[in-house]
């Protein structure tokens, strides 16, 4: 780095001098750090008091299973239930868990109108999740069942 002194054809100078450029920058950021701390305002929080009547979760970890066989007929966790009544069960037994979740065991020979049916109101009654779950029973030909 040297210095320029002057130059041999005598025009002017094209270099820019970034010094003080770079020292206005500095004393801006310094500021900008100071101030900034200053101006942003305080959010006062009011906490509402503690209730003094404490809600009861029911807690019910079972695995909720609904299930529809050939001739229409509707299950929930293996007991028959109508299916009018299907969304209001469901309805109370989700309204306290954390995962909403229900399986659904379908008989192969179901309707498929009536599957659908029965998904629809599992999905209005509050399941974020259906899975689907087979009997494993079903599953083995006669041949190897023995």
């Amino acid at each position: 780095m040297g210095m320029n002194v002057g130059n041999s054809g005598g025009g002017a100078n094209s270099e820019i001098n970034v010094t003080p450029l770079v020292d206005v920058c500095l004393v801006l950021l310094i500021i900008f750090m100071v101030m900034v701390p200053k101006t942003v305002p305080e959010l006062s929080v009011r906490v509402p008091p503690e209730s003094k009547n404490k809600r009861v979760k029911k807690e019910n970890n079972d695995t909720l299973v609904v299930g529809l066989t050939k001739d229409g007929g509707v299950l929930l966790n293996r007991q028959p239930i109508d299916r009018t009544e299907l969304g209001k069960q469901l309805r109370k037994q989700l309204e306290y868990r954390d995962k909403k979740v229900i399986f659904v065991n379908f008989d192969d020979d179901a309707k498929y109108g009536q599957a659908v049916e029965v998904l629809d109101i599992a999905k209005r009654s509050g399941a974020e999740v259906l899975g689907i779950m087979k009997d494993k029973e079903k599953d083995v030909p006669d041949q190897l069942r023995g």
